[in-house]
């Protein structure tokens, strides 16, 4: 199975209140590419839309804070634990092999200056090619190292 990533973003007059539907590799990619050349004024998130929501706004229950900077990345994610018991929930953020001097910061949360940790930031393609994979099995991708992090962002 596929799933269709909702990605809400800041493009044109959507302000972020409306997911794009990414149903392909290309539909992705050309998010991404966006994504590079128009700074967001906040993290960009992601879901699936098939995926199980919960309570009265049905927030969705697993997804990706992203946030993307001259071809490096990093994303936050919260839901399932692939190593716990089916009740059990954590909190991550990507962890970089070899961490990069000349990273930029980017931010979990632009609101209140929350940074990603140093060693989260991973290059763009990483992060495409997590996504494809979270696309594709709906849960935490593997082709990326991840650290715990706090449930406070």
């Amino acid at each position: 199975m596929s799933y269709t990533l909702d990605i809400w973003y800041y493009h044109g007059e959507n302000r972020a209140d409306e997911p794009e539907a990414v149903r392909t590799a290309s539909e992705l990619d050309r998010v991404l590419a966006y994504l590079v050349d128009h700074a967001q004024p906040h993290p960009t998130q992601i879901a699936a839309r098939e995926l199980p929501r919960f309570g009265v706004l049905e927030i969705p229950d697993r997804m990706f804070k992203l946030d993307v900077d001259k071809g490096f990345a990093a994303l936050h994610y919260v839901g399932p634990d692939p190593d716990g018991g089916t009740d059990q929930f954590g909190f991550w953020v990507t962890q970089a092999v070899e961490p990069t001097d000349d990273a930029p910061t980017l931010y979990v949360d632009k609101d209140n200056k929350t940074e990603f940790p140093r060693d989260s930031v991973i290059l763009l393609e990483q992060v495409r090619d997590a996504l494809l994979e979270f696309q594709r099995t709906g849960s935490r991708p593997t082709c990326v190292r991840w650290q715990v992090t706090d449930a406070t962002y």
